[in-house]
């Protein structure tokens, strides 16, 4: 084994102990060995962004896109560091060179789809989580995006509709069941959604939006007593 590849294992060593400074110290020794090892620059990018140190991670990135433009994990990588950093405009522009280089990486998808929904461009968004659902094949995490999209665009009936195809396949997700609640609250169909808020708790008694919709609701906090077991 050579000096580089022996370095590469101790810092994916030292990161599985949780020592990510280390690891990052021990990345850039073989960079001053050998700068052109691109792989070692990318999971520095991904150190920093783990530390929060995000500028640095999108700079390191940046340097690796520059000189190989089609590096896709290098590109995958920049455009969620652009998203953690909130420059999602920058972000889109990554994911779709992405879609261009490598159309069947589903994630790519679901990161634009999340950009454009923080920058209020439903349609696009729900145009990637559509891909996202032809690409992937769960099509759970697109459907449940685009339920996320939906609601919040004022789409109920559409967001119940995509709710609903992922409570099929996991009737147990949380999130799912509160999203619907609330659909059905904004529709008026109170007994629905109580039904979905109660079985939220089931779920998670301690989900406090659920609770405080089901008081808002009914007037009357005495069901908690008697449909969520005591601890």
């Amino acid at each position: 084994m050579g000096e580089i590849e022996e370095i590469k294992k101790q810092a994916l060593e030292l990161e599985m102990q949780g020592k990510i400074r280390v690891a990052i110290s021990k990345l850039l020794s073989a960079l001053e060995i050998d700068e052109s090892q691109y792989d070692i620059r990318v999971k520095l990018g991904e150190l920093y962004y783990v530390l929060g140190e995000i500028e640095k991670s999108v700079e390191v990135l940046e340097g690796v896109v520059n000189e190989r433009p089609e590096f896709t994990l290098a590109l995958y990588r920049l455009g969620i560091s652009y998203f953690r950093a909130v420059k999602f405009l920058k972000a889109i522009e990554v994911f779709k060179r992405i879609m261009e280089i490598e159309p069947d990486l589903y994630m790519a998808y679901y990161w634009a789809g999340l950009s454009y929904y923080h920058i209020g461009d439903f349609k696009n968004s729900i145009e990637c989580y559509k891909k996202l659902m032809e690409k992937c094949p769960d099509g759970k995490l697109g459907c449940y995006q685009m339920a996320v999209v939906y609601r919040a665009a004022g789409k109920y009936k559409e967001a119940i509709e995509c709710l609903e195809k992922v409570l099929e396949k996991d009737p147990n997700v949380v999130s799912a069941n509160y999203h619907l609640g609330i659909c059905y609250l904004r529709l008026h169909n109170y007994d629905k959604a109580i039904d979905c808020f109660k079985k939220v708790l089931e779920l998670d008694r301690n989900h406090v939006e659920a609770l405080t919709k089901l008081k808002e609701i009914t007037e009357d906090d005495q069901w908690y007593t008697f449909d969520v077991p005591p601890l």
